[in-house]
């Protein structure tokens, strides 16, 4: 038995029987095998656990559904996976108020139905077994969010435990209840450096009257830019995705949503003047990830530009990238693939290409996943430049012990 694995058991039977303690076959995280997870029974345990741990001055990776895993720079430690999974469940639905509250372990699957019931729509756009947590925590990016804003635009409030074992919250179920420093927005997105989420109060949407989903047929990229920009603008246009790569032209995604007139209205123009065709709802599948190459390692990027600057974008990528635009969100994927997962150069010149391309736009880009060899030595949220005191000083603040994802978050702080 390790040296962690025994302190890990002390700790288990320090904090309880609200903490379960699993072995499990080996996960890799960025090429670490982690084969213990801490499972907290409520937010008390969770605290108790967090104080446990930066008492011993041991370090976890918090997780939810798994589904950002590959998102972070490489860790300098891992003794164990922490999973949200026991704290879920669904605490309110407020059909007046058009709010709920979920715990961080509740799968999106099952909240949507239940604010579906009400006849709302959940606008955290990641699949359904991702984690409310998980979501908020990565900042996770849908098609959909072009119509429902970013996942900080729809968190109300949050319970968390921070690093050092304090359990406090932020925000609440209605805007007005946020004063001082909005930390819901610091939170979301941090990719668990800062804090572990217990639970999130988040704002709803109502269901839209009618859906519809399209196919645009391929065509060459700068046609295909300029029709997925002037459909984006379209009134009820909430997902225009162009995927495939420049030199080959581009096909796209276009789901509908809203009154049913209008959507019928803009269905016609889809028809009449870009050649769409009806597409089921599984079709969106294709606009949320770059298409990677079968059997292929790969490195894929997220890089924001304007809609004027999407060809630019394109053509500083080359014609080796597999890309997914979304001219209505402002964003490029782009995935290379690798010959290996030590493949240092074909690593070297996809970062090389994304950092051109960013600089063809706003000038920023992070490496959403890569091989562990592809990420060492480099931030995978790009340069940090003046942010990184701040961001050193907030995981200084919030985690003092460097009990959560040490290394993980930008500046591999």
């Amino acid at each position: 038995m390790s040296t962690s694995e025994a302190a890990l058991l002390a700790l288990a039977r320090d904090v309880g029987a609200d903490l379960d303690l699993d072995r499990h076959a080996p996960v890799s995280l960025d090429g670490v095998p982690v084969g213990v997870s801490l499972r907290p029974r409520g937010g008390d345990a969770l605290a108790r656990t967090l104080r446990a741990l930066a008492e011993r001055r041991l370090a976890v990776v918090p997780v939810g559904g798994a589904r950002h895993l590959e998102l972070g720079n490489l860790p300098r430690r891992v003794d164990a996976l922490l999973s949200t999974d026991l704290l879920d469940g669904v605490d309110a639905c407020e059909r007046a108020e058009g709010v709920c509250h979920a715990g961080a372990g509740t799968r999106l699957g099952a909240l949507r139905a239940r604010v579906a019931e009400a006849g709302w729509e959940l606008p955290l756009d990641a699949p359904d077994d991702a984690s409310v947590g998980g979501a908020i925590a990565a900042g996770a990016i849908g098609p959909r969010c072009a119509a429902f804003g970013a996942p900080r635009d729809v968190v109300l409030g949050l319970e968390v435990v921070l690093g050092s074992g304090e359990r406090t919250h932020c925000g609440g179920r209605v805007v007005k209840n946020v004063t001082g420093y909005d930390l819901p927005k610091l939170y979301t997105g941090s990719c668990g450096s800062l804090c572990v989420i217990e639970g999130a109060w988040l704002r709803l949407r109502p269901r839209p009257q009618r859906t519809r989903v399209f196919r645009l047929p391929e065509r060459r990229a700068a046609d295909a830019l300029a029709r997925g920009i002037a459909i984006s603008r379209l009134d009820s246009v909430r997902v225009c995705a162009l995927r495939g790569a420049a030199s080959a032209g581009l096909r796209g995604i276009v789901e509908l949503a809203g009154a049913e007139a209008t959507v019928e209205r803009d269905a016609s123009l889809l028809a009449s003047d870009h050649g769409a065709s009806d597409a089921g709802a599984d079709a969106l599948d294709d606009a949320r990830e770059p298409r990677r190459p079968a059997g292929a390692f790969a490195a894929c990027f997220r890089i924001p530009a304007l809609p004027g600057q999407l060809a630019a974008v394109l053509a500083a990528l080359g014609p080796g990238a597999a890309v997914l635009v979304h001219p209505g969100l402002r964003l490029v994927y782009a995935a290379f693939a690798l010959a290996s997962a030590d493949d240092s150069a074909g690593a070297a010149q996809a970062f090389d290409a994304a950092a051109a391309a960013a600089r063809a736009a706003a000038g920023s880009f992070r490496c959403e996943s890569a091989p562990p060899a592809a990420k060492r030595g480099r931030d995978v949220f790009g340069p940090a430049g003046d942010e990184l005191a701040l961001v050193r000083a907030l995981k200084s603040r919030f985690d003092p012990h460097g009990v959560l994802s040490p290394g993980r978050f930008a500046g591999c702080v």
